[in-house]
């Protein structure tokens, strides 16, 4: 893959950003203005240098001397507003694309659940922030070199055109070689660097988020060698891409100082006519260190397309987020009242097959599936809700695909979330026209009537913590809470006795055998899948 394709293919994370080709105007003028007077202190300066060597009177230099201070003072000033109206933008697209990804995925829970949880978090986070650095690292130096390229040449130009020939020979090669270069030495690292991201998220997430299941199993310190590996792994992938830099950075000098040393010989050439000179010394001096500093925004390129290149990786992942936005998704239908479960040869599995399964369930049976971990019991969940697709084989409820039903059934995870709110806004999650009345007779059927009793305010309750304001066993419960205020033919319930003691266990259970279950619908068809204890 070459520069160019990388460049389009990070075009497709736009719609994802939202990134408005209006909103680069101000950065690209505020590095244009410092890189400006950055040049223009390097030609005031040498015109001064010159012309105080002519030893002229003291008031001749003092515009000049004026202007070195003012030169020196604007571009620190410019450089700081660079820095901020660019790092203002990028965080404004970063936050963006958060949200319209966060948006993709609720409107299409598939794309989320179809990849595993180290993968969904390096793209809502380093691939978004990869994405959006592409601004402060590519896109505004790529302008400001551009722009500043062709106002140094044009005002080489207006002094000899042999000479602004030689710059633009030099700052064109010194725009696309040492890129080009950088580009291609990084590519292969990129790969290598982006899987061990990966692994080394899903490794650190696992510490910390399930600590407590695993210092009770004694698997902490298994969990933190892996994660430290996968450190290592991170830390040497990302250097491997280093030597990418020093050659983009080495090509950039050694073509720089070509220019310079070729626009000293012509321009020294052209100082000289007939054994006189035929123009000042200001003029030979300015032409001299003008080419020095008109490669002071194209030396930033090589940086740049490293850039690109990664940024381009991650766009091309996070297009598995963001789809297709102008391809209307498939037509959602009503799910019949009393849907049946029939799975034939139904092969699950994300990236490898785990089982095969064929079920059949009429409405309103209980069926319980109970193996240990690691055996593919959610993901087996997950394809009978239409929330992965099958590998092979089919799954229909009540004749058609869940993947096109817009309700009927629902699938409670395992580690569902319990939001930083109200007891009855985190109920209303699946039953938002749900009563206060209906609200507690269900929490008093999962054996939380106690505990709603000892609340503060009851259900206005605001659980600050979420899921630290609970037991375990109080989180199972109001998440079978939720679940049941839902008016779904179909409950598929990840786990809903964990962290419930044997007795608890028990009483649970016992609730989901009956004939009438509690909650908005009283008769439907209900999948457990569990450890084994």
């Amino acid at each position: 893959m070459s520069l160019f394709s990388e460049l389009r293919l990070l075009r497709t994370a736009r719609p994802l950003s939202g990134l408005r080709a209006r909103e680069l105007v101000v950065p690209v003028l505020a590095g244009s203005l410092t890189m400006l007077a950055s040049i223009t202190l390097t030609v005031v300066s040498a015109w001064l240098i010159t012309r105080a060597w002519e030893m002229p009177p003291v008031m001749d230099l003092t515009v000049a001397v004026t202007a070195v201070r003012a030169l020196g003072i604007s571009r620190a000033a410019f450089r700081y507003i660079e820095r901020l109206v660019s790092h203002d933008l990028a965080l404004k697209t970063a936050g963006r694309a958060r949200s319209n990804a966060y948006a993709a995925l609720a409107s299409s829970p598939a794309r989320a659940l179809g990849m595993g949880r180290g993968a969904l978090l390096t793209r809502l986070g380093t691939d978004i922030d990869s994405v959006s650095d592409v601004i402060v690292r590519a896109v505004v130096p790529a302008g400001v070199a551009g722009l500043t390229a062709i106002i140094a040449v044009g005002f080489t130009a207006s002094l000899s055109l042999p000479v602004a020939g030689i710059l633009l020979t030099g700052l064109i090669l010194a725009a696309t070689v040492p890129p080009a270069l950088a580009a291609r030495g990084v590519r292969t690292a990129e790969a290598r660097r982006a899987t061990a991201v990966e692994a080394y998220t899903a490794a650190v997430d696992r510490v910390l988020s399930d600590s407590a299941a695993l210092r009770v199993r004694g698997d902490m310190d298994t969990a933190l060698s892996t994660a430290d590996g996968r450190a290592r792994d991170y830390a040497a992938a990302e250097e491997s891409g280093s030597g990418a830099g020093a050659i983009g950075a080495a090509g950039s000098l050694w073509i720089h100082g070509f220019t310079v040393i070729g626009v000293l010989a012509v321009a020294a050439s052209l100082f000289v006519a007939d054994g006189s000179p035929a123009h000042s010394p200001q003029w030979l001096a300015v032409l001299v260190l003008l080419s020095l500093a008109a490669f002071e925004s194209i030396s930033l390129l090589p940086d740049a397309a490293i850039a690109v290149t990664r940024a381009s990786g991650a766009a091309g992942r996070l297009g598995s987020l963001s789809g297709d936005a102008d391809e209307p998704g498939p037509r959602l239908l009503d799910c019949p009242d009393s849907p049946d479960i029939d799975a034939r040869g139904l092969v699950y599995g994300r990236d490898r097959e785990l089982g095969v399964c064929d079920l059949f369930l009429p409405f309103g049976a209980r069926h319980e599936i109970v193996a240990p971990s690691g055996s593919g019991k959610t993901t087996l969940l997950l394809t009978l809700a239409g929330l992965l697709p099958a590998r092979a084989g089919s799954v229909r409820i009540g004749g058609i695909d869940p993947a096109v039903l817009g309700n009927g059934i629902t699938f409670s995870p395992e580690d569902a979330h319990i939001f930083a709110t109200t007891v009855r806004d985190n109920l209303a999650i699946g039953a938002p026209g749900a009563s206060d009345a209906e609200m507690t007779g269900v929490l008093g059927a999962v054996g939380l009537a106690e505990w709603v009793r000892g609340l503060p305010e009851g259900l206005s309750t605001v659980l600050a913590s979420g899921s630290g304001s609970l037991s375990g066993g109080q989180r199972r419960r109001l998440l079978l809470a939720r679940a049941l205020l839902t008016d779904s033919p179909i409950l598929l319930l990840d786990e809903p006795t964990e962290h419930l003691d044997a007795t608890g266990s028990a009483e649970v259970l016992a609730l989901l055998a009956r004939d009438e279950l509690p909650g908005r619908r009283a008769r439907r068809t209900v999948v457990v899948v569990r450890h084994p204890r």
